[in-house]
Protein backbone atom coordinates (compact mmCIF):
# COMPACT_ATOMS: atom_id res chain seq x y z
CA UNK A 1 0.00 0.00 0.00
CA UNK A 2 1.29 3.44 -0.69
CA UNK A 3 1.55 5.26 2.59
CA UNK A 4 1.25 9.15 2.15
CA UNK A 5 2.09 9.37 5.96
CA UNK A 6 5.86 7.70 5.40
CA UNK A 7 6.03 10.06 2.13
CA UNK A 8 5.73 13.24 4.42
CA UNK A 9 7.18 12.14 7.35
CA UNK A 10 10.42 11.77 4.51
CA UNK A 11 10.61 14.45 3.32
CA UNK A 12 9.39 17.17 5.94
CA UNK A 13 12.41 17.61 7.56
CA UNK A 14 14.49 18.94 4.12
CA UNK A 15 12.57 22.07 4.16
CA UNK A 16 13.54 23.27 7.80
CA UNK A 17 17.11 21.92 8.02
CA UNK A 18 17.75 23.47 4.87
CA UNK A 19 16.63 26.30 5.70
CA UNK A 20 19.03 26.35 8.90
CA UNK A 21 21.61 25.59 6.63
CA UNK A 22 20.95 28.45 4.10
CA UNK A 23 20.48 31.41 6.84
CA UNK A 24 24.30 30.34 8.37
CA UNK A 25 25.09 29.88 4.44
CA UNK A 26 23.89 33.90 3.51
CA UNK A 27 25.21 35.25 6.90
CA UNK A 28 28.14 33.94 6.21
CA UNK A 29 27.97 35.79 2.47
CA UNK A 30 26.96 39.18 4.19
CA UNK A 31 29.84 38.53 6.81
CA UNK A 32 32.08 37.80 3.94
CA UNK A 33 30.51 40.49 1.69
CA UNK A 34 30.29 37.77 -0.96
CA UNK A 35 28.47 38.12 -4.00
CA UNK A 36 28.66 34.35 -4.95
CA UNK A 37 27.94 33.14 -1.58
CA UNK A 38 24.61 35.32 -1.24
CA UNK A 39 23.60 34.69 -4.78
CA UNK A 40 23.83 30.87 -4.04
CA UNK A 41 21.66 31.32 -0.69
CA UNK A 42 19.18 33.26 -2.85
CA UNK A 43 18.65 30.60 -5.58
CA UNK A 44 18.35 27.52 -2.66
CA UNK A 45 15.70 29.62 -1.09
CA UNK A 46 14.14 29.58 -4.47
CA UNK A 47 14.90 25.63 -4.55
CA UNK A 48 13.81 25.23 -1.07
CA UNK A 49 10.59 27.13 -1.57
CA UNK A 50 9.50 24.53 -4.52
CA UNK A 51 10.56 21.58 -2.18
CA UNK A 52 8.10 22.87 0.44
CA UNK A 53 5.42 22.30 -1.96
CA UNK A 54 5.40 18.42 -2.15
CA UNK A 55 6.13 18.41 1.73
CA UNK A 56 2.95 20.40 2.07
CA UNK A 57 0.46 18.04 -0.60
CA UNK A 58 1.65 14.94 1.18
CA UNK A 59 -0.12 16.38 4.50
CA UNK A 60 -3.40 16.01 3.69
CA UNK A 61 -3.41 12.79 2.42
CA UNK A 62 -0.93 11.73 5.46
CA UNK A 63 -3.80 13.45 7.88
CA UNK A 64 -6.62 10.80 6.38
CA UNK A 65 -4.26 8.21 6.54
CA UNK A 66 -3.70 8.54 10.32
CA UNK A 67 -7.26 9.45 10.72
CA UNK A 68 -8.21 5.96 9.31
CA UNK A 69 -5.75 4.29 12.14
CA UNK A 70 -7.63 6.38 14.88
CA UNK A 71 -5.93 9.94 15.00
CA UNK A 72 -8.27 12.75 16.04
CA UNK A 73 -8.98 15.05 14.19
CA UNK A 74 -7.86 17.65 16.87
CA UNK A 75 -4.67 16.42 17.33
CA UNK A 76 -3.77 16.90 13.50
CA UNK A 77 -5.20 19.99 13.16
CA UNK A 78 -3.00 22.27 14.91
CA UNK A 79 -0.24 21.32 12.82
CA UNK A 80 -2.20 21.63 9.28
CA UNK A 81 -2.99 25.07 10.80
CA UNK A 82 0.10 26.11 11.07
CA UNK A 83 1.48 24.29 7.90
CA UNK A 84 -0.88 26.97 6.29
CA UNK A 85 1.41 29.97 7.40
CA UNK A 86 5.01 27.96 6.63
CA UNK A 87 4.00 27.32 3.44
CA UNK A 88 3.05 30.97 2.76
CA UNK A 89 6.12 32.44 4.63
CA UNK A 90 8.43 29.61 2.61
CA UNK A 91 6.79 30.21 -0.59
CA UNK A 92 7.36 34.58 0.19
CA UNK A 93 10.60 33.84 0.80
CA UNK A 94 11.21 32.25 -2.28
CA UNK A 95 9.76 34.61 -4.56
CA UNK A 96 11.09 37.39 -2.91
CA UNK A 97 14.66 35.79 -3.21
CA UNK A 98 13.56 35.01 -7.17
CA UNK A 99 12.96 38.95 -7.06
CA UNK A 100 16.05 39.99 -6.22
CA UNK A 101 17.91 37.72 -8.07
CA UNK A 102 15.81 38.86 -11.27
CA UNK A 103 16.44 42.83 -10.15
CA UNK A 104 19.67 43.00 -9.13
CA UNK A 105 21.27 40.11 -11.78
CA UNK A 106 23.49 42.66 -13.75
CA UNK A 107 24.76 44.49 -10.23
CA UNK A 108 27.98 43.32 -9.07
CA UNK A 109 26.01 42.88 -5.60
CA UNK A 110 22.80 42.38 -3.83
CA UNK A 111 22.38 45.62 -2.19
CA UNK A 112 23.42 44.36 1.69
CA UNK A 113 19.96 45.76 2.96
CA UNK A 114 17.91 43.42 0.57
CA UNK A 115 20.42 40.36 1.52
CA UNK A 116 19.79 41.51 5.51
CA UNK A 117 15.74 41.84 4.71
CA UNK A 118 15.92 38.29 3.24
CA UNK A 119 17.95 36.93 6.23
CA UNK A 120 15.76 38.03 8.77
CA UNK A 121 12.76 37.41 6.50
CA UNK A 122 14.48 33.50 6.61
CA UNK A 123 14.92 33.57 10.61
CA UNK A 124 11.49 34.48 11.15
CA UNK A 125 9.98 31.85 8.34
CA UNK A 126 11.91 29.03 10.30
CA UNK A 127 10.16 30.35 14.08
CA UNK A 128 7.05 29.18 12.06
CA UNK A 129 8.44 26.19 10.54
CA UNK A 130 9.90 25.02 13.57
CA UNK A 131 6.42 25.59 15.16
CA UNK A 132 4.74 23.29 12.48
CA UNK A 133 7.21 20.67 12.92
CA UNK A 134 6.91 20.56 16.42
CA UNK A 135 3.60 20.37 16.50
CA UNK A 136 3.54 17.60 13.96
CA UNK A 137 5.79 15.52 15.95
CA UNK A 138 3.34 16.07 19.04
CA UNK A 139 0.66 14.37 17.16
CA UNK A 140 1.93 10.84 17.53
CA UNK A 141 5.35 11.42 19.70
CA UNK A 142 3.36 11.93 23.08
CA UNK A 143 7.28 12.23 24.51
CA UNK A 144 7.27 15.98 23.15
CA UNK A 145 3.83 16.89 24.38
CA UNK A 146 3.40 20.09 26.34
CA UNK A 147 4.24 18.62 29.72
CA UNK A 148 7.59 17.45 28.44
CA UNK A 149 7.95 14.11 29.76
CA UNK A 150 7.14 10.71 28.42
CA UNK A 151 4.45 8.06 30.13
CA UNK A 152 6.42 5.64 32.11
CA UNK A 153 5.86 1.70 31.19
CA UNK A 154 5.21 -0.75 33.80
CA UNK A 155 8.64 -2.17 32.47
CA UNK A 156 9.90 0.72 33.81
CA UNK A 157 8.97 1.87 37.33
Amino acid sequence: MFNWAHIHIAINHLPVVGLIVLIALLGLGLWRKSREIERASLELFVALALLAIPVYLTGSPASKQLQALGVSREAIHPHSDAADYALAGIEILGALSLGALIRFRRQPMIPSRIAAGLLALAVVVLAIMARTANLGGRIRHPEIQSSGTAPVSAAES
